[in-house]
């Protein structure tokens, strides 16, 4: 029997999970003991740094006793280049989100390992949202390598999901193909995945994704944050940088957070929720006392837009996939903020029948990516997963954006041919051209992916057809230049290198 530690990451914005692939059960079980203390499996994504190599991850409290060592939202971040921290518990190291994401990484292998007795990790499949970057998928990566984790590849969170309900869920017929959404509202990004879906048993299935949408900042974490506010207005009446103290202002924030969390939570569950704390404002004690009710919660979102953010991004993800409403045969909620009833509510009106759910929707995308992780080695698994562009991807023209790779180009799909005029290059000793993904027809709104550098020696004519892929594994972008529109001559075809 295979005995390789086969691991699947739901690297969330908010949470983590961690899952083993168990080549007797043929499903992925969760790892014991990863939170802070070992008191929770699925942990919130922050680390605090001790010192080099000295790392604790999921433990919030860390940030009032030292908040300059203590990072959160860093998923966030990773792409931007311009954010960095100095870590004083490092010397004053300045460091990025990438860094930090390493170090994250790095503690979640030791501790895995450490739960297996010290046997190495064999490989693991690390989710990501649909609607991040390629800078972001190869970043995480990166992060995830560089901190000594053998990465089988990325997935992307709502197929996990498909794949975590879908082939275990007995409700789910057995050859019958069926067209359902993933709707994942996490703590920090909110994924739509519409797919259809067919399987002749556990063993047994196709998948093929139609369409993404969703939105890269919504999640639970604002809705805290619009708590938060809330109290913060409605019972301090003042700004935090009225607060003169730092230990106090770090104090209050962080309690005004977690408050927020906590009703959030007991709002989901009940329909009203008795908020209490005392907090120290400039030396001087402040109770928050409050019955805070479901229908005051559900105004604060409908008044804040977040509701109708939601419908929009399912208005739009549906008419992208093809699809009308109606030939919707299921939904799927993942992510723990989707629990919270008027999210429910809204899908319910939105597509005329209830959203389904397992029992602990935290665990749906990690449970996924440990299985996908066992499919690397288990070929008793038979699953055929279709996955396509989120994104398009192609060039600028002037400030337009040109795209070659559209939206919804399946993986392994080459694009139609882009003519390239190098007539103007007789004297320059290479070609390099710049990628861009994005929806927008600006490039300002796009993001700069990658670049192709090629020895104008190796062209023979003044004109060129460029096109562009992804391949089919591991999700990199490839180019391909050719002689002519027929796509019969291959000049040049190569990854499409990396900005960083």
């Amino acid at each position: 029997m295979n005995d390789e530690l086969l691991i699947g990451i739901d690297f969330g914005t908010s949470t983590i999970f961690v899952s083993k692939y168990d080549f007797e059960k043929k499903d992925a079980v969760q790892v014991e003991n990863m939170g802070a203390y070992g008191r929770s499996n699925i942990f919130d994504n922050v680390i605090y740094i001790e010192g080099d190599k000295k790392y604790i991850i999921g433990e919030t409290k860390r940030f009032l006793t030292d908040p300059l060592n203590y990072f959160h939202d860093i998923k966030r971040h990773v792409t931007n280049d311009n954010k960095r921290w100095r870590v004083p518990n490092l010397n004053n190291r300045e460091v990025t989100a990438k860094d930090i994401s390493e170090m994250i990484f790095f503690k979640i292998k030791e501790k895995i390992e450490s739960n297996f007795g010290g046997k190495k990790i064999s490989g693991a499949v690390i989710t990501v949202p649909y609607a991040y970057s390629d800078k972001y998928r190869k970043r995480i990566k990166e992060s995830a390598e560089r901190a000594g984790i053998p990465v089988i590849q990325l997935v992307e969170e709502p197929v996990a999901a498909a794949i975590s309900f879908g082939i275990f869920n007995d409700e789910v017929q057995n050859n019958k193909k069926e067209n359902i959404v993933v709707f994942d509202l996490g703590g920090g990004t909110f994924d739509l995945t519409v797919f259809q879906f067919e399987k002749s048993d556990k063993q047994h299935a196709k998948i093929e994704v139609l369409n993404t949408g969703g939105h890269q900042e919504l999640g639970g974490k604002d809705i805290d944050k619009l708590l938060s506010e809330r109290f913060r207005k409605e019972f301090l009446q003042l700004e935090f940088s009225d607060i003169t103290n730092d230990q106090e202002r770090a104090e209050v924030q962080l309690g005004l957070l977690e408050l927020a969390n906590d009703t959030k939570e007991e709002l989901t569950h009940s329909n009203d929720s008795d908020v209490f704390k005392s907090v120290t404002v400039n030396s001087q004690r402040t109770l928050i006392e409050k019955n805070f009710i479901r229908t005051e919660f559900e105004e604060l979102l409908k008044r804040n837009n977040f509701i109708g953010k939601i419908e929009e991004s399912l208005q739009t993800a549906i008419d992208e996939s093809g699809l009308e409403v109606s030939e919707i045969d299921r939904v799927v909620l993942a992510g723990g903020s989707s629990a919270i009833p008027i999210i429910k509510r809204t899908i319910r009106d939105f597509f005329g029948f209830e959203p389904e759910a397992k029992k602990n929707l935290g665990e749906l995308v990690g449970h996924g990516a440990g299985i996908l992780a066992g499919l690397s080695k288990d070929k008793s698994l038979h699953y055929e997963i279709i996955r396509k562009t989120s994104k398009s991807v192609g060039i600028s023209l002037g400030n337009k954006f040109q795209p070659i790779l559209r939206k919804n180009s399946r993986y392994g799909e080459i694009s139609s041919s882009y003519l390239i005029n190098i007539e103007n290059l007789k004297d320059a000793d290479e070609l390099v051209i710049y990628f861009y993904e994005g929806d927008s027809v600006k490039i300002d709104q796009c993001e700069r992916i990658g670049k192709a550098t090629i020895k104008t020696g190796e062209f023979s004519a003044q004109r060129v057809y460029l096109s562009l892929y992804r391949d089919e594994k591991s999700g990199e972008l490839f180019f391909k230049f050719y002689k002519d529109n027929n796509k019969k001559e291959i000049i040049v075809s190569k990854k499409i290198e990396s900005l960083d």
